[in-house]
């Protein structure tokens, strides 16, 4: 028996490993699955400026990536994705959704929208935390 390391993973082996973890999740927890959502915001000439990419399950709503493009920003166009993918995750019997944001990023703004950080790691690339946090929908 081999271990072999690879920095630059098979697509199909990491594809395999994961159906293999979701299948042995599957069979410890009903209905256990993961669906992906999107929303994005395309200017007049049909480019990405913003989006955010989504996955829910088991009652949560987990924030991916939100993004904004700097001369798109101050626009609400964040605000705007947060609330339609919180929204989406509702529809979808969502309780809660999470996320993870690093201390250069955005932790304030996801603040703002009534979300609480529940973990920080520390000395994230030296001088930086990652950052996570989670809000309860529904009320």
């Amino acid at each position: 028996m081999d271990i072999v390391y690879s920095e630059k993973p098979d697509q199909n082996d990491r594809k395999y490993l994961d159906d293999k973890l979701m299948g042995f999740n599957g069979d410890k927890i009903k209905g256990y699955a993961f669906n992906n959502f999107l929303y994005k915001v395309t200017d007049d000439t049909g480019l990405l400026v913003a989006g955010i990419d989504c996955t829910y399950g088991g009652g949560w709503l987990e924030i991916i990536s939100l993004w904004v493009s700097d001369n798109h920003r101050k626009k609400n166009i964040g605000e705007r994705l947060l609330l339609k993918a919180e929204k989406t995750a509702m529809e979808k019997d969502c309780n809660g959704s999470y996320l993870c944001t690093y201390s250069f990023q955005a932790p304030a703004f996801y603040q703002k929208y009534g979300y609480k950080i529940f973990g920080v790691l520390e000395n994230y690339y030296e001088c930086h935390s990652k950052i996570y946090l989670k809000k309860k929908l529904n009320g």
